[in-house]
This record gives structure tokens, C-alpha cells and sequence, in this order.
């Protein structure tokens, strides 16, 4: 699914810059676009841990919320990372 994503925006630039590149500069690209939307999903995912520190007012609640989204960002992450 990543790797689709990326092959996909990968395409999308290199039709709307009219060139037409190696299957080595194609890779390439395609590394660099896969590494950014991971990038992107932590920043996100780090925005998420904290918005859910500062919602509640229970320190228990929000600890939990907390982990739970970590616990779950790790795992998709490592699914991510082992689908390159």
C-alpha cells in the first residue's frame, strides 16, 4: 500500500514535469516519497499523543490514550517500514 502511494505520486510528478525518468531514478523517487509519508504519519502521530495529553483532565484517562496511540503507531509504522 505505501509502496502503491508512492509509485502512484512518483507517476504524478514525473507526468506533470513531462520527463520520463531511469528505473534506478524511478526507485529513487519513489524511496524519497515512501520516507516522507512515513515522516508525515510520525509528525502526525506525535500531534495526536500530545493533543490527547492536553484533553483530558484525568492524568489515568490520559495516559492511556496516550499509549494506546503510540502502541498503535509503532505497529503501523513497523508494518510500513517492512513493506519497502
Amino acid at each position: 500500500m505505501l509502496t502503491d502511494r508512492a509509485d502512484e505520486a512518483a507517476r504524478n510528478v514525473f507526468k506533470a514535469m513531462g520527463v520520463s525518468p531511469t528505473p534506478d531514478q524511478s526507485k529513487q523517487i519513489i524511496k524519497i516519497i515512501e520516507h516522507a509519508m512515513i515522516d508525515a504519519y510520525r509528525d502526525s502521530a506525535e500531534s495526536s499523543v500530545k493533543a490527547a495529553q492536553h484533553c483530558s483532565t484525568d492524568r489515568t484517562l490520559r495516559h492511556k490514550i496516550a499509549e494506546e496511540i503510540n502502541r498503535t503507531n509503532t505497529a503501523l509504522i513497523a508494518n510500513l517500514s517492512s513493506m519497502r
